[in-house]
């Protein structure tokens, strides 16, 4: 099986790094009306943290640590109440990434999180394309053109943030990956505010990228980005948990 990890990954990293041009379209059928007692066929629980190294208990999960995401003077990693604790301390670019997913049934995405601090200056709108935290979800191996010679090809896939002016439901897109990349953004909450946002993945595909049918959902990210970020690109925020419902 042909593997997201190293292709994509080398590609997000130069999309994040050269994005400054950014337009945005209207995403009305993103938001999914909240149901708890649709079936969760697939959670990833960033709360069952006992004890030890929160890095090992990560890779334990499937996730590994691609560029600045290594390195703990960079990103510091905490469990606490409000789940994963990602505490940036200086300008940097770092995905976590879990390419064992492979979940063939599924609708929504339901995420709990918040932003402790947003980082300064970032804003989509202005083309400043920072987050203190995205969920990245990948869809199917077929590798779609990036738009860029020098960028390797990758999957479809869409990103969710957080963001402290963006309009809500609105859906990116960068200056690459225009046939296969969408960022959306889920909510404004105040920083230290967790919430829950939910996100209807099979009808936003099939609008946004024109298909009758959904591949599976192959991986996973977490990724941070402050690189043109002010105050020392220092940003935080948590993540409780990751869940797909039926």
């Amino acid at each position: 099986m042909i593997r997201i990890m190293t292709v994509f990954v080398m590609a997000a990293l130069l999309m994040m790094s050269n994005v400054n041009m950014l337009y945005s379209e209207e995403n009305p059928d993103g938001a999914a009306e909240k149901d708890t007692f649709q079936k969760v066929n697939f959670m990833i629980d960033f709360s069952d943290y006992q004890e030890g190294s929160v890095e090992k208990w990560l890779q334990e999960k499937g996730f590994q640590f691609e560029r600045d995401a290594r390195d703990r003077k960079k990103l510091d990693l905490e469990v606490g109440e409000e789940g994963l604790i990602l505490d940036v301390k200086t300008p940097m670019l770092g995905l976590i990434v879990n390419e064992g997913v492979d979940l063939e049934e599924f609708t929504s995405i339901r995420i709990e999180w918040g932003v402790t601090d947003y980082p300064e200056g970032a804003s989509y709108e202005d083309g400043i394309r920072n987050e203190a935290l995205m969920v990245i979800v990948f869809f199917g191996y077929d590798k779609i053109s990036s738009g860029h010679f020098l960028i390797p090809n990758a999957p479809y896939f869409i990103g969710f943030f957080l963001g402290r002016e963006e309009t809500v439901g609105k859906a990116y897109v960068g200056s690459y990956f225009k046939k296969s990349g969408r960022y959306v953004c889920l909510g404004n909450p105040k920083e230290g505010e967790t919430v829950i946002s939910e996100y209807d993945l099979v009808e936003a595909f099939k609008r946004k990228y024109e298909k009758d049918e959904v591949p599976l959902i192959s991986g996973v990210a977490l990724t941070m980005d402050t690189a043109q970020a002010k105050n020392q690109g220092q940003a935080k925020a948590f993540i409780k948990s990751v869940e797909f419902l039926e």
